[in-house]
């Protein structure tokens, strides 16, 4: 897959909301979005085939900072594939339909990345809830966080560090390529892992989002998967990856 090398100035972030049947929770992911305090930005609604949730996107789509992309293939990888290739932001963001953020979050990270030209992608804590439809100001989370390691090559080894909604430079594609459509369930480890093996990482101590924890969640779907897939990814980088370790350091240099 070819990316697209346009780029609209005006848009600091291209939110990749990735939605397939779930209707009932993607408004509430828009409503997060369109309340960001960065603007502007773009949010692409990636759908499927059959496109009944952007039909659920109706009551938002006369807003010009929203846009629906169909992704033919299937896969949350596949439609993180066809959003970036559509994406016209200078940094990415994958904001899945049962993800919540905070006002700010965009902006806190938008502007580590602008501060931080060395780094390839930034990455916060979230709060954790069972329930869905909750937002950042009002959740039953009491407090219950999804807290992430401070970034060093070797923490990949334990597996994804970056959490449910990091932000990345668009430019990375260029020399990454796109997300492996082959993965079901952690296409974005093994996506990781290559731009560890160029760059470093940030993780901003702060709580920036709020995360559904469910057993229908991809990660909880197929569990033997999820472990055959990690241990894929590693081993596809690791004779790559050990040297990096080695030196406990990313080799730096700006990415722009």
């Amino acid at each position: 897959m070819g990316i697209c090398t346009a780029r609209d100035a005006g848009i600091a972030v291209t939110a990749l909301v990735a939605s397939r049947n779930r209707e009932d929770l993607l408004p509430g992911c828009l409503e997060s979005l369109l309340a960001q305090t960065l603007q502007p930005i773009e949010i692409l609604v990636i759908h499927g085939p059959g496109g009944s949730d952007w039909e659920a996107a109706t009551p938002y789509r006369t807003d010009p900072r929203i846009r629906g992309v169909a992704s033919l293939r299937p896969g949350l990888y596949a439609a993180w594939n066809a959003g970036i290739q559509e994406s016209r932001g200078r940094y990415l963001c994958n904001v899945n339909s049962d993800d919540r953020l905070r006002p700010d979050a965009l902006a806190v990270m938008a502007a580590a990345l602008d501060a931080h030209p060395e780094v390839c992608l930034v990455y916060g804590d979230s709060l954790v809830t069972t329930r869905p439809g909750e937002t950042f100001a009002h959740n039953s989370s009491r407090g219950r966080r999804l807290s992430q390691p401070t970034y060093q090559p070797r923490v990949l080894l334990a597996g994804c560090c970056c959490g449910p909604h990091p932000m990345w430079r668009r430019s990375v594609h260029a020399w990454a390529g796109v997300f492996d459509e082959s993965y079901a369930i952690t296409g974005d480890y093994a996506f990781w892992l290559r731009l560890a093996e160029r760059a470093p990482m940030l993780h901003l101590e702060e709580t920036l989002g709020l995360y559904l924890d469910h057993p229908q969640g991809l990660s909880h779907a197929d569990p033997a998967r999820a472990v055959a897939e990690r241990v894929r990814a590693m081993k596809s980088v690791l004779h790559r990856y050990r040297d990096i370790i080695q030196q406990e350091r990313v080799p730096l240099e700006r990415l722009e």
